[in-house]
C-alpha cells in the first residue's frame, strides 16, 4: 500500500469514526439528561420546553442543531449548547483516540474503550451540572475498565497492579471524605476515582492521581477568581477526575518516561 493510499485509509476511518461519535454523543447527551431529570432511558426524544416528539430530521448530530439555528423547530426555544458540544467533542474523541493509540488496539478491546469513556463523558455531565454520579454509570465503567486492562496486557499478572493502584486510589479518596467529614469530596467521587485508575492502569494511575489534584487546584482557584464559587462553596471533583483520566490516555506514558528521566531511572 502505497502512503498516499494508507493516509486516504486513515482519512476515511477517521471520518466514519467521528460520524459514528457524534451519534454515540447525541445518545450520551440524552442519557444524561434524562438520569438528571429522573425520567425514563426508552422512549422517543421530546423537547424538553413543548414536550414535542421529534423526528428523525431534529435528531441528526450537529446538523440538526446549526440548520435550525440552536432552537426547536416547533416551539422556538433555545436548545441547550451541551447537544452539539457533547456531539462534537464525543466524535474528536473517538477518533483522537484511534489515533494516538501506543498499541494496535483491536475491534473489541477499542470498542470496550470507548465504552469507558463514554462513561467518563456522562458522568462528567451529571457531576458537572448538579454533582451527581449515578451508581448504574460507573458499574458500566468499571466493568468496561477491567474488561479492557484485561484485553490489552500481555501478561494478565500486571493486573493485580493495576487494581491495587485503584484500590489505594479508593481509599485514599474514602479517607479524604471521613477528614472532611463529606464535604471535600461527593460519595460518588471514591468509586470515580477507582474507574478511572483501573482504566488507566498502574503506574499511569500515578500520573492520572496528580493531573486531577493539580487541575481541580487550578480550576477552583479559576471558578473563584471568577466569582462563579466562593471559598465556601462545594467545587464537583468529578469532573476534574475525568479530564485527568482523558489526558492521561493521550499523554500518560510520555509524561510518566520524562518524570522518569528526571529522576535518572
Amino acid at each position: 500500500m502505497s502512503v498516499v493510499e494508507f493516509a486516504s485509509d486513515r482519512m476515511i476511518a477517521s471520518i466514519l469514526l467521528f460520524v459514528f461519535g457524534t451519534a454515540i454523543g447525541s445518545f450520551l447527551n440524552v442519557v444524561s439528561r434524562r438520569l438528571l431529570r429522573g425520567e425514563s432511558l426508552t422512549g422517543r426524544s421530546h423537547c424538553e420546553h413543548c414536550g414535542q416528539v421529534l423526528s428523525a430530521r431534529d435528531l441528526v448530530p450537529l446538523l440538526s442543531f446549526i440548520i435550525l439555528r440552536g432552537r426547536c423547530r416547533y416551539c422556538r426555544r433555545p436548545l441547550s449548547w451541551q447537544y452539539p458540544l457533547v456531539e462534537g467533542g464525543t466524535g474528536l474523541l473517538f477518533v483522537s483516540l484511534w489515533l494516538a493509540a501506543t498499541q494496535p488496539l483491536g475491534l473489541l478491546s477499542y470498542g470496550v474503550l470507548l465504552v469507558s469513556v463514554s462513561a467518563l463523558i456522562v458522568i462528567f455531565i451529571t457531576d458537572f451540572w448538579a454533582q451527581k454520579i449515578f451508581d448504574s454509570v460507573l458499574l458500566i465503567g468499571i466493568a468496561s475498565a477491567l474488561l479492557y486492562r484485561i484485553l490489552i496486557l500481555t501478561d494478565l499478572s500486571g493486573l493485580g497492579g493495576d487494581l491495587l493502584g485503584a484500590l489505594a486510589v479508593l481509599l485514599f479518596l474514602h479517607s479524604i471524605r471521613w477528614v472532611t467529614r463529606g464535604r471535600g469530596l461527593g460519595d460518588g467521587d471514591p468509586p470515580l476515582g477507582f474507574f478511572a485508575a483501573l482504566l488507566v492502569g498502574f503506574p499511569l494511575v500515578l500520573v492520572q492521581f496528580f493531573l486531577a489534584f493539580v487541575i481541580g487546584a487550578a480550576g477552583g482557584i479559576l471558578l473563584i477568581a471568577l466569582r462563579k464559587k466562593h471559598l465556601k462553596d462545594r467545587i464537583a471533583f468529578g469532573p476534574f477526575l475525568v479530564v485527568a483520566a482523558l489526558l492521561t490516555l493521550f499523554l500518560g506514558e510520555p509524561i510518566w518516561i520524562w518524570y522518569l528521566s528526571v529522576l535518572g531511572i
